[in-house]
């Protein structure tokens, strides 16, 4: 089976993906403790949240480059794998970059990796959930967007919103977590299934045919 090119990425982007949930999960419980206990969340809680937070920015940008290289080479394996699949790593990219297109591009970007799933037998099932988590994609893209512009604007934001801000951003990256999983699967799926499938040899065909055009006639016949 011929290497893939996002195999190894892969694996590293889902470690680094559970790492971002279990620490936005974190922190939104520091946060929910600061509502529930401010004295206890400022005695107990404070300088681990604090370095959590600190953590968890900078583990964000990191995922963020990871996942952009990512899905490049994912790419790379699709048009290698499915030749009519005509999205090219470098559309998939502006898709993910561009502002404001991007709205529209992440979720298509899914959209169209589904559906060249679902034209196989042994993905068609994951393909179906890929293209599924386009929609609620879009949606927690938009509102983390908007909760989290808000909060950060806000002197003193209120605990309320902080904690729907965090709740929104640790479903989005659950979401991506799933869906690298479904499409990492996927692709060393439709890879293994290439690499054991049949290539019809030109010669072979060509000789077959011309040993039924010679053998045509009754068997009786001499």
């Amino acid at each position: 089976m011929p290497k893939l090119y996002s195999e190894v990425l892969s694996g590293v982007l889902k470690i680094l993906l559970i790492s971002l949930v279990t620490l936005a999960s974190l922190s939104w419980l520091g946060t929910l403790a600061y509502s529930l206990n401010e004295a206890f969340y400022v005695n107990y809680v404070y300088s681990v949240d604090n370095f959590i937070q600190i953590f968890a920015n900078v583990l964000y940008y990191i995922v963020l480059v990871l996942y952009l290289i990512w899905i490049y080479r994912v790419h790379m394996d699709l048009n290698r794998l499915f030749p009519l699949y005509l999205r090219s790593p470098g559309m998939a990219l502006a898709c993910n970059l561009i502002p404001f297109f991007s709205f529209y591009g992440i979720p298509s970007v899914y959209s169209r990796i589904g559906h060249a799933f679902q034209g196989q037998p042994s993905t068609s099932r994951a393909g179906s959930q890929i293209r599924g988590l386009a929609g609620p994609l879009i949606i927690l893209l938009i509102a983390s967007n908007l909760t989290n512009r808000l909060a950060g604007n806000q002197n003193d934001p209120t605990v309320a919103g902080l904690l729907v801000a965090g709740g929104l951003s640790i479903l989005l990256y659950v979401v991506f977590l799933t869906l690298c999983l479904l499409v990492s699967r996927s692709v060393k799926t439709a890879s293994l299934r290439s690499a054991y499938s049949p290539v019809p040899d030109p010669e072979a065909e060509e000789w077959a045919d011309d040993r039924l055009g010679s053998n045509t006639g009754s068997p009786l016949q001499g």
